[in-house]
């Protein structure tokens, strides 16, 4: 586990300095107005049960006061994430350690919590922490919401044992947490294995080993030893090596349609409730159906050694070029992460002006909610151009908005489009696995 810096209350661990307020409580009012008035009634009257009554109170005053003062001094608190990613219907998990530097014990500390990890209560109560007292404690929270979320700061406040005064210091520091879509299983699609071969590189030779023997040949020096093929060399009694072909994979490009206007999103009452129930599910939102369609394809692909892209147009411009492995799919769940549908070009424009610029045969996903046919359209000029185009539909129906996917389905049919029809509260794998031709 890794833990952040540690935050000192007697003095700042980072650049910005802590923020320290003082409150009177509605005692102390009180306790101040009883020391001012008994004080003018000695020195009118000169007896001296009031001026040590003064006294008294004065000495209450100042003691409470200065134990409200060391209550938020001397003291060091730290967080320690288990990791600063999650995923939505996950889990993330911190300890806070809270420990007495100083040499008063702390008799009464409330630690708040402002992080904006949404359910995550951090925040607690602890009384009698003695002199080198260490007290953690650990929170667990599942992930509602995909974003970037903000822990911290920490507010510490402190009373005297007779509550008249309250020291209220705040820890400036801060730190984040991201967390990813989700990535639901998706067993296979429901294509022809040909839709997805690159012809022309399969015809072509390659020293480098991949998963397609293309055949074999006679032994040259400077050959691996691993890529001698023992059963034709026992057949033609010499050595003889495997040769390999390109693998027959086309980059896969997943665009997605982030316009504002064409995403339906149903309130849900408690999204706990929700995941709870539907766990392998997204909230009931074309966004966030969208989105954790996109993050699924491309784990899919990525674990198949495929090399994966992305494009979107919302709140921000997406755009990731095709790339393997697992850095890959760590940078597209980082930045579908933090995307939202807040975009204002339709999706036939930014199908037109950048899609018709990625390599030709290059396969793309499209996934998209809007019933615009004008999209559909420019996926067929994508189709004219060389590209092998899949499109996945969001039927806006089952999500409370008006039925979208008759309008568009029809065109892709004609166009020869493979398209699948994705509802509310339906798994992806079903209708993925149905994928074929539109209608």
């Amino acid at each position: 586990m890794t833990a952040l810096p540690s935050w000192r209350s007697s003095r700042s661990a980072s650049p910005e300095r802590p923020i320290l307020r003082w409150a009177l409580r509605p005692r102390a009012r009180g306790l101040l107005l009883l020391t001012v008035l008994t004080s003018l009634a000695a020195m009118i009257t000169g007896r001296s049960i009031l001026y040590n009554l003064t006294y008294l109170l004065l000495a209450l005053l100042i003691l409470s006061f200065a134990w409200a003062w060391s209550a938020v001094r001397d003291l060091e608190i730290r967080r320690i994430p288990r990791s600063r990613r999650s995923a939505v219907g996950g889990f993330f998990e911190e300890t806070l350690v809270l420990q007495n530097t100083g040499f008063f014990p702390k008799i009464w500390l409330e630690v708040r919590d402002g992080s904006t990890l949404p359910g995550h209560r951090a925040s607690f109560v602890l009384d009698n922490l003695g002199r080198g007292g260490k007290r953690l404690w650990t929170v667990r929270t599942r992930c509602r919401r995909r974003g970037l979320y903000r822990l911290g700061p920490l507010t510490l406040i402190g009373t005297d044992p007779f509550g008249l005064f309250e020291a209220t210091l705040q820890l400036t520091e801060t730190d984040e947490v991201l967390v990813y879509p989700p990535i639901l299983p998706i067993r296979r699609l429901g294509l022809p294995p040909g839709f997805w071969r690159e012809r022309e590189s399969a015809r072509q030779r390659t020293p480098e080993v991949t998963p397609n023997a293309g055949g074999v040949r006679e032994y040259q020096p400077g050959d691996a030893f691993h890529r001698i093929h023992w059963p034709s060399t026992a057949r033609r009694e010499r050595l003889m090596v495997k040769e390999f072909d390109h693998e027959p994979a086309a980059e896969v490009w997943i665009v997605l349609d982030m316009m504002a206007d064409v995403h339906i999103h149903r309130p849900i009452r408690d999204v706990e409730e929700w995941l709870a129930e539907k766990p392998r599910l997204p909230p009931p939102s074309t966004e966030e159906y969208a989105v954790a369609l996109a993050a699924s394809l491309a784990a899919y692909f990525l674990r198949r050694g495929r090399m994966v892209g992305i494009l979107a147009y919302g709140s921000r411009r997406l755009l990731l070029s095709p790339h393997r492995g697992e850095n890959q799919l760590e940078r597209l769940l980082e930045g579908l992460a933090l995307l939202r549908a807040h975009g204002e070009i339709p999706f036939h424009q930014a199908l037109q002006s950048h899609a018709l610029r990625i390599a030709r045969g290059s396969i793309l996903i499209l996934i998209t909610p809007s019933g615009d046919p004008r999209w559909a359209m420019a996926a067929r000029s994508l189709v004219s151009h060389g590209m092998r185009v899949v499109a996945i539909v969001l039927e806006t129906a089952s999500f409370g908005g008006p039925e979208t996917a008759p309008r568009v389905l029809p065109l892709l049919k004609n166009a020869g489009i493979p398209a699948a029809v994705i509802r509310a509260e339906e798994p992806f794998a079903f209708a993925l696995e149905r994928l074929g031709s539109a209608g």
